[in-house]
């Protein structure tokens, strides 16, 4: 045993032990017994974790060719996996493993750099990097201290959610699978070894791998399942049970290595090379437009499973060799105080830059945080792993004070960012709720529907106060990602982006009047206004061109509306779409004293020239149908603005807030109050609109 601590990462001279492990395997043929002694340290499997490391870095500041480097991620489990699972089963199979003990290893492990890297983004996006939704920090910080983070990203990934790389803890989600699998590993482990405990050696052996196998199926089949576009809260990439497969095949590489060994080593240079193969194609092929993880992840997972099998086996073949060099080692060493750094200042970076990328920038943002990976090594982690072996510690002690730690953290840093923060920026004003009378309404004596996309879902609660005031009701039809036509919308790969060709004209039946709202630019294929949100396409089977398709469509609904009953129909015209997060770059413009918000009002018009041109087309042959064009409430002739002064009228890149539909309302409110009450009063079209 004490060749091994020897020759393991927590020496202080790591190569040496390489040198002396590679040297006592070539001494002879590897063997079953050696397959699965899990502890042995492989230098090879250090170099798995630097292409690991290196290919998620890499996609993260958009290096050519590592689109798909976010399959890093599916690397580190399957290694986990195998590590993890193969030294529990090792020390349940000689009757020493204890839970205390194994949660312990965990906590000397993880949480010394983890609640460094923690605090000091605490630290720093209170401070310099302050973050523009203080409340959406704390919720993750709190839940990323406690290992939960993975379901605070999972249900803030909705439609209007802050982009992602706003996020300067949205890597922690990893960690935080990573760990409910540390919970989960040993408690499945211990329950199938009491299962299986009065078998015959040979039957419980093969209860454990069809147990196993059933398990992963599972797993792999409810990731598949639940693997979501867009439109949904992808729950497959999020949670540990649909990634839970990519653990139990790193677990099952002695089972698949013990067959391997059976055949020629020919064949296991093969398998090497295969899955190497395998995960270049991932890096190089995959994209963040792709369904993920789907069916894919099995891609970059099997071909990690491949390596680590064919290096077990054969550590002289060429992938290991390749992975088992000084830098390849060197980086894997390094690679999770580089995971923990990596994304933070990427993510502060791209903050100071409204959301736009400077790929030099971030560049040196990875290499900052390459160094800090080095020096919290070399005075975090490695010290506390000397101070394991040197001095023992009631295993109870250690996790008691290491939960104690993350809590005391989570809700300290918590309160901060709730209490503290909000008064460090400036107040912005016309985001919260609007107002509502709750009463003193007059009668309804109108009906009608909002209708459209999310740029109805945002306006719909105003606009129905409003409704109220003048005695109509409003009812809310809106698909989010779809407008309200007859047509399919695909993203640029062509593939269905949402189920939007399901719109019911019956849903005009007994309204009286209509109010269509739509992000209309979106669905045109333009060229991409917005870095948060992609545009999309519309297509169907007849015609090619979008504005043709927009058009047909069009005036499909509003045949549809008028055959149902529709006396008034109110469509409002695009509003200006912004290049970044409206509320980030108002707050860093009010703290810096520099004021770049604003977009070109001739950015603007061309982006809209030929979409209000097929609105007005359209709306033209129909009588008692408005269109009415919004843009000069927020924009002058030279430019437009999300805001003014400290009042926003839109809280993202394109959707207004509560202020914002006010003053949209009150900007056109002759023509809101024709189209809701029909009022003869209201009847003399506002200016800028059209029938």
């Amino acid at each position: 045993m004490a060749d091994r601590w020897a020759i393991s990462v927590l020496s202080d001279r790591p190569w040496e032990g390489n040198q002396l492990l590679s040297a006592r395997r070539d001494r002879g043929d590897t063997s079953v017994a050696s397959i699965h002694e899990v502890r042995i340290y492989r230098p090879f499997i250090d170099g798995l974790r630097a292409i690991a490391i290196l290919t998620v870095v890499g996609s993260h500041i958009s290096l050519p060719g590592f689109g798909g480097g976010f399959v890093g991620v599916d690397i580190f489990f399957v290694i986990s996996g195998y590590l993890i699972i193969n030294q529990i089963a090792e020390d349940i199979a000689a009757k020493r493993f204890s839970i205390l003990d194994f949660a312990t290893r965990r906590t000397f492990r993880i949480l010394p750099a983890f609640l460094l890297v923690l605090v000091i983004c605490l630290a720093l996006s209170t401070t310099i990097f302050m973050q523009a939704e203080p409340k959406d920090f704390a919720e993750s910080f709190f839940l990323s201290a406690i290992m939960f983070a993975n379901h605070h990203f999972l249900s803030h990934t909705g439609y209007f959610d802050m982009a992602a790389v706003t996020k300067p803890l949205l890597h922690m989600w990893s960690l935080a699978v990573e760990e409910q699998f540390y919970l989960l590993a040993p408690l499945t482990l211990l329950a199938m070894t009491a299962t299986t405990a009065k078998m015959k050696p040979e039957n419980g052996r093969r209860a454990w791998i069809a147990i196993t196998f059933v398990l992963g199926i599972v797993s792999f089949v409810a990731c598949v399942m639940f693997t979501y576009p867009y439109t949904k809260p992808n729950v497959s990439f999020y949670i540990m049970p649909t990634r839970g497969w990519e653990f139990i095949l790193g677990g099952a590489v002695p089972v698949f290595a013990a067959v391997v060994l059976r055949l020629p080593a020919l064949i296991n240079q093969g398998l090497a090379i295969a899955g190497a193969a395998a995960i270049v194609l991932a890096v190089s092929c995959f994209d963040a437009d792709m369904l993920y993880p789907f069916y894919w992840a099995a891609v970059p997972a099997v071909g990690a499973t491949l390596i680590i099998i064919s290096g077990l086996i054969g550590p002289r073949n060429i992938v290991a060799r390749g992975l088992a060099t000084r830098p390849m080692v060197w980086i894997g060493l390094v690679s999770y105080p580089w995971y923990l750094w990596h994304w933070p200042l990427i993510s502060f970076v791209r903050t100071m830059n409204f959301g736009e990328q400077s790929f030099a920038e971030e560049l040196g943002a990875a290499a900052l945080s390459l160094v800090l990976a080095v020096l919290t090594f070399r005075f975090v982690e490695l010290p506390m792993r000397r101070l394991r072996k040197i001095r023992k510690f009631r295993p109870a002690a250690v996790v008691a004070l290491g939960t104690a730690s993350c809590v005391v953290v989570a809700s300290l840093g918590y309160l901060w960012s709730l209490r503290i923060t909000p008064l460090m920026l400036p107040q912005l004003s016309g985001l919260g709720p609007p107002q509502i009378a709750g009463g003193g309404y007059p009668p309804v004596s109108h009906r009608g529907i909002l209708m459209g996309d999310s740029h109805a879902l945002v306006i719909e609660q105003s606009f129905k106060e409003y409704a109220r005031q003048a005695g109509a009701s409003l009812t809310s039809v809106f698909e989010v990602g779809c407008p309200p036509i007859k047509a399919a919308v695909k993203d640029g790969r062509g593939r269905p982006a949402a189920q939007c060709d399901s719109f019911d004209p019956k849903a005009f039946q007994g309204a009286e009047f209509a109010i269509i709202t739509v992000r209309w630019n979106f669905y045109l294929g333009l060229p991409q206004s917005d870095p948060f949100h992609r545009s999309f396409l519309l297509v169907d089977q007849a015609k090619k061109d979008p504005y043709e398709i927009l058009a047909a469509g069009l005036a499909a609904t509003l045949s549809e509306a008028k055959r149902a009953g529709v006396r008034r129909i109110l469509l409002i015209a695009p509003l200006p779409e912004f290049p970044w997060y409206s509320p980030a770059c108002v707050v860093k413009a009010i703290r810096v004293g520099s004021d770049n918000c604003s977009i070109l009002r001739a950015k603007v018009d061309a982006r809209r020239e030929r979409t209000m041109m097929v609105l007005r087309q359209v709306v033209t042959p129909f009588e008692n149908v408005r269109l009415i064009d919004p843009i000069n409430l927020f924009c002058t002739e030279a430019e437009c603005r999300p805001n003014k002064g400290a009042e926003l009228f839109f809280f993202d890149t394109s959707h207004l807030s509560p202020a914002g539909a006010e003053r949209l309302y009150r900007g056109y409110e002759r023509d809101f109050l024709w189209a809701l009450t029909g009022d003869a009063a209201a009847n003399t079209v506002s200016k800028s609109s059209s029938r």
